[in-house]
């Protein structure tokens, strides 16, 4: 490839995207394009020795281009990266606290992966939400504007799509349908969730630890919170907070039906609508599951509250189905008919007055 036209593309002022081929070319980016920074999505052997050389900042995200990497976890990092880059002189990066928009860029930087079509095009939209503001349809439309042949795999665009609802500016590792995407994909590379149950990070603080933060909660935020109790001795068990939410299936659905069949055929036996209510609250693993969780490492079983051993709920890696109909992968509930729920303040803030109502 000639240095009269390397494969990267300008997309917003110094941002420049593109593959792996101006490296290998050994372009002088410094010369041509100002560009200072560099951020490689891609799994290398050896940094290549020339950037090291010529003295580039440089960042190294090593994933492959496939449906499993994890890609929301670089963001806040890459993000901040790209930030010190392209302004250098700023003191304050939060979006939530300035406005990028009228600062003119300082910099450059070359944001490339092997073919900068999939990996490399995802982390510029990911920066183009949190710095700019904009969704990701928008955002998506800007890159290919410039650089059409950019294309982020299905699995990047549903994890920014993921990124986009949780504000599209940062990324919490404590997001409920983030830990629950890290679930369901855990399950389909190890069915037996071994590996991901072996982290610490995947699940919740013990109930009381959670209790703790309700004291920095506004009213607005309490009110929304609710605490689940052994039926029997009253163990607390979990907070709202943790449960995996899910929308039951219209009843016109296939999945708003319960089909029985023939044991030997496709005969239909008999069909059911599904319940309105649901029997089960999907949970986050919680503390007080690691024992039958790692311990077992089994693709179902059941839970036993801690305190009375009755049994409460159970799990299955592979999925089940709650009463309305839902199917939720993995499986880890609790049985709404062995547990009793109730307003988190009536139990941990006994002594807070409703002044309004009264």
């Amino acid at each position: 490839m000639s240095f009269d036209e390397p494969d990267l593309t300008r997309i917003l002022g110094g941002i420049y995207v593109g593959s792996l081929q101006p490296i290998i070319d050994h372009v002088p980016l410094k010369a041509q394009f100002n560009i200072s920074s560099i951020l490689s999505i891609i799994k290398f052997n050896v940094i290549p020795e020339y950037l090291v050389r010529k003295s580039y900042t440089l960042k190294n995200i090593p994933i492959d281009d496939t449906e499993k990497e994890d890609v929301l976890q670089y963001f806040n990092e890459t993000n901040r990266f790209i930030d010190n880059c392209l302004f250098p002189e700023m003191e304050e990066y939060d979006p939530r606290k300035v406005d990028f928009k009228k600062i003119p860029q300082k910099g450059a930087i070359f944001i490339h992966c092997q073919a900068g079509v999939s990996r490399s095009p995802t982390f510029v939209i990911a920066y183009l939400m949190y710095r700019y503001g904009l969704t990701l349809k928008v955002a998506l439309h800007a890159l290919k504007r410039k650089r059409p042949q950019a294309q982020p795999n299905d699995n990047f665009i549903e994890q920014l799509e993921l990124f986009e609802k949780m504000g599209g500016q940062y990324v919490d590792p404590e997001n409920k349908e983030y830990k629950q995407w890290k679930l369901t994909k855990s399950v389909i590379d190890d069915p037996t969730g071994s590996d991901i149950l072996h982290k610490n990070s995947t699940y919740s603080n013990d109930i009381d630890i959670e209790t703790k933060k309700l004291s920095t909660m506004s009213d607005e935020e309490l009110d929304k919170i609710s605490v689940v109790r052994c039926k029997k001795c009253r163990q607390k068990l979990a907070l709202s907070t943790s449960f995996i939410n899910h929308e039951p299936p219209s009843k016109e659905s296939s999945e708003g039906h319960f089909i029985r069949r023939a044991t030997y055929g496709r005969r239909i036996i008999n069909i059911q609508e599904s319940q309105d209510q649901c029997s089960h609250f999907f949970v986050e693993p919680l503390n007080w599951m690691k024992e039958e969780l790692q311990g077992k490492q089994e693709l179902e079983g059941k839970f036993f509250c801690p305190g009375c051993k009755t049994k409460i709920g159970g799990y299955n890696w592979k999925g089940s189905r709650c009463s309305c109909g839902k199917w939720v992968i993995p499986a880890i509930h609790l049985l709404t008919n062995k547990v009793d729920q109730f307003p988190v303040k009536s139990i941990y803030l006994p002594n807070v007055v409703d002044f309004q109502s009264s």
